[in-house]
């Protein structure tokens, strides 16, 4: 068993309960402690894991920086924040930013997590050499990393049954947005959507009347939904988590192009068109149950069975194990 503190920023709003990487941890049989980026004893573990974005937790970095290295615990970052793409996709690193972005930016808000601040964030985590295993997310990532000369392991994000299952209810939206409208490419794709008669429901926007989905809500909401759009923040993304929240709930996911979408494989697992198409091929799978259902059965059965959270942290922790064969032996 090998005894993890588990850094989040969300902590106060979890009110008690645990993300799912701490969850999954604390089911395969290891301790955990939940922190935030305060005056925990860094020596009560053998490993802190900051998850996400290790610039939420300044303080905890200074301190480890202060201990001396024999007497801290291992270090292991999962980034999972959005980074420029590799220059083998193609893609222009330079994606245009929205207002509020470019304000995080300008006002030096230690919230930002454009790709750029997080490139700057990740980088300068590396010059202080206190992290020992760095894990980033999806096949991009890890080729980003290897260009910067990042000693990485990649890791995917997967199901967890807390993220909802086929509840058999009537799938009564035949389209729907689930996620943040605000960016001005999002709106603007979603009014192309609208001007060629897709009828588009939007949720989870923070700045909408009907606000963030979370929980039961949007498990409900998913399993009442045909079809779910992904429409990028930044070109050739892939939103993982929302695929996976989407294929565990069975609603067909139609995206716009991603670079290095693996491990879900377009026309097998997704659709994959880019907007201009996505009119025709919505109206082809509402009218065609048949072609959907093969799509989302099989993707439902993907992310429940092999694509899992427990998969990933088993991944994980045998990576540690490797690395410090008597981490939690002692």
């Amino acid at each position: 068993m090998i005894s993890f503190l588990v850094l989040d920023r969300r902590v106060p709003a979890l009110k008690g309960t645990k993300p799912t990487v701490a969850t999954t941890l604390e089911e395969m049989g290891h301790a955990v402690v939940m922190a935030e980026d305060d005056a925990v004893d860094l020596r009560q573990c053998d490993v802190l894991l900051m998850w996400n974005n290790p610039g939420y937790f300044p303080k905890t970095q200074q301190r480890l920086l202060d201990i001396p290295k024999s007497e801290r615990p291992k270090v292991v970052v999962m980034f999972g924040e959005p980074l420029p793409p590799p220059k083998a996709s193609g893609i222009s690193r330079w994606s245009s930013l929205n207002k509020a972005e470019i304000a995080k930016i300008l006002l030096r808000d230690w919230r930002a997590t454009d790709i750029y601040s997080n490139e700057i964030t990740l980088r300068r985590l590396m010059k202080r050499r206190i992290v020992d295993v760095l894990f980033v997310f999806g096949g991009e990532q890890e080729e980003y990393a290897k260009e910067k000369g990042y000693d990485a392991v990649r890791f995917d994000y997967g199901y967890h049954p807390n993220f909802g299952d086929l509840m058999g209810l009537d799938r009564d939206v035949d389209v729907l947005f689930l996620g943040e409208t605000r960016p001005r490419r999002r709106r603007k794709l979603l009014d192309k959507l609208k001007h060629d008669g897709i009828d588009v429901t939007t949720r989870g926007s923070w700045h909408r009347k009907d606000g963030a989905l979370w929980g039961a809500e949007r498990t409900r909401a998913l399993n009442r939904t045909k079809i779910l759009i992904h429409l990028q923040r930044y070109p050739g993304k892939v939103a993982s988590k929302r695929f996976v929240l989407a294929m565990a709930n069975g609603a067909l996911v139609i995206s716009e192009p991603s670079y290095r979408p693996d491990p879900f494989v377009p026309g097998k697992h997704f659709v994959s068109a880019p907007v201009e198409q996505m009119p025709e091929l919505i109206r082809h799978y509402l009218a065609h149950p048949d072609e959907m259902a093969a799509i989302t059965s099989e993707a439902h059965r993907f992310v429940t069975e092999e694509v899992t959270w427990r998969r990933t942290m088993e991944g994980v922790v045998r990576t540690i194990e490797s690395r410090y064969p008597q981490m939690g032996r002692e």
